[in-house]
């Protein structure tokens, strides 16, 4: 673990953190009022945020030690958008789809987890591969 592997994983980090507070944190806070029988009350439990940002912290290092198995000789937005898309067909994808099949969130807000995670795990992406850009 090298130093662009420790600034891959800060950058993917901070992506995530930010991110995620703008879609669950504002954009989603609506649709998770409207589920309060689902979902946890909004009591501030410092482990239990710890537990997200040791979550978020676990899958950028991941993230940041894959990148470099697919690193071509091409522009650095296109491969983090590549490689973004495809940690989040096999991370936030799937795992909100098994949510939504076993618990009683809805269909529109599974839609919305699915695309706006997405997004965010492809951002992540594109941090990593903005570290390596000149490689």
């Amino acid at each position: 673990m090298d130093r662009k592997w420790w600034m891959a994983t800060l950058a993917a980090f901070v992506t995530s953190v930010v991110l995620n507070f703008v879609v669950h944190g504002l954009i989603l806070s609506g649709d998770y009022a409207a589920l309060q029988g689902v979902y946890r009350p909004h009591d501030f439990e410092a482990w239990r945020f710890l537990l997200l940002l040791v979550a978020q912290l676990i899958m950028a290092g991941a993230m940041a030690t894959l990148y470099p198995f697919g690193l071509e000789k091409r522009p650095y937005i296109g491969q983090g958008v590549r490689f973004g898309l495809l940690a989040a067909c096999v991370s936030v994808v799937p795992l909100t789809l098994i949510n939504y099949a076993v618990t009683r969130i809805t269909l529109s807000l599974t839609i919305k987890q699915v695309v706006l995670e997405a997004v965010v795990v492809t951002a992540m992406g594109v941090a990593i591969a903005w570290v390596h850009r000149n490689e």
